[in-house]
């Protein structure tokens, strides 16, 4: 551990309780939204950590990056490890990839069930009609089934305002939805490169990089321009049906993965190794993990004006 290791990890420490505070504005709330959001990102990055050393790759510990709140509501940009070598094998590079969904997830979802039980009950009204910054969430299926598992329904008008450390176990699914989209050099671009040739691969994360694109935009700008010059919405009615806002994060990442590189680096062993029915039904795991974890529009956040 070099001392940039510490002292990103404290800043992240800091700027994490910032935020955390600014949800509550109470310690402990500030104090459990740092630690529970520190904690998954880095049990996150200690998986690939793990299996990287076993198959005695050159990987460094988590580095840390923080962010300041006004730029980040979550006060991080996330975490991420180097690896300097090349990884030696397909098998390799599937258990250092799939090790760090699998878990982050498993931290994640005792954080959630605490979280929610922290949650407390409020008007509907008292939320849109209180000043500051109101941050909806996406619901997801894997925080939807545990928020039904943890909690009674409600009657009409009310809802469940967040508890900050079950916002920190929402945030770990989210991440852990990026980090599975089969792209590029991302966690699911590792198991997709290792199930399949390198050409798949390469095709795969190029759709991947237009799907995240029209996530960003948006169908329903897509339907207006379509409907404008092709007739769309006559040739194809249903279309409608299944019109959705953009979100502008999608096209960031886009953005990102379009600069880093959709293509995947080989191993020393390309192709060399077949992998196991094991992994392949960890792969599937993976797979339901990203399906369970991933949202089209994860946050709205709206000014609530006094």
């Amino acid at each position: 551990m070099t001392n940039k290791h510490i002292i990103l990890f404290f800043l992240t420490l800091i700027t994490t309780l910032i935020t955390g505070y600014s949800f509550e504005g109470t310690i402990t709330g500030a104090v459990l939204f740092s630690l529970s959001l520190l904690l998954i990102l880095g049990t996150h990055e200690m998986g690939h950590y793990y299996y990287g050393k076993k198959y005695g790759e050159d990987i460094s510990l988590p580095y840390f990056i923080p962010a300041p709140p006004v730029v980040s509501i979550i006060g991080t940009f996330g975490a991420f490890i180097r690896i300097k070598s090349q990884i030696k094998s397909k098998k390799a590079l599937f258990d250092i990839g799939i090790a760090g969904p699998i878990a982050g997830v498993l931290v994640a979802v005792p954080v959630i069930i605490i979280g929610l039980s922290l949650s407390k009950v409020v008007e509907i009204d008292q939320l849109n009609n209180s000043p500051g910054l109101l941050i909806i969430t996406g619901d997801t299926l894997i925080f939807k089934a545990l928020t039904l598992l943890t909690l009674p329904n409600l009657p009409g008008g009310y809802e469940y305002m967040l508890h900050p450390m079950a916002f920190a176990g929402w945030v770990g699914l989210f991440v852990t939805a990026l980090n599975l989209i089969p792209c590029g050099q991302l966690d699911g671009g590792h198991i997709l490169y290792s199930l399949f040739s390198k050409k798949l691969h390469a095709y795969i994360s190029k759709i991947m990089v237009v799907m995240l694109i029209i996530l960003g935009v948006g169908t329903n700008e897509i339907i207006v321009l379509g409907d404008k010059y092709f007739s769309l919405l006559q040739i194809f009615p249903t279309v409608a049906n299944i019109s959705f806002e953009g979100w502008l994060g999608w096209l960031i990442w886009a953005f990102l993965l379009t600069v880093l590189g959709t293509n995947h680096p080989p191993t020393v062993l390309d192709d060399l190794k077949v992998i196991d029915n094991k992994r392949k039904i960890l792969a599937l795991v993976a797979v339901m993990l990203f399906i369970g974890s991933f949202t089209p529009v994860p946050l709205t956040i709206k000014q609530v004006l006094p």
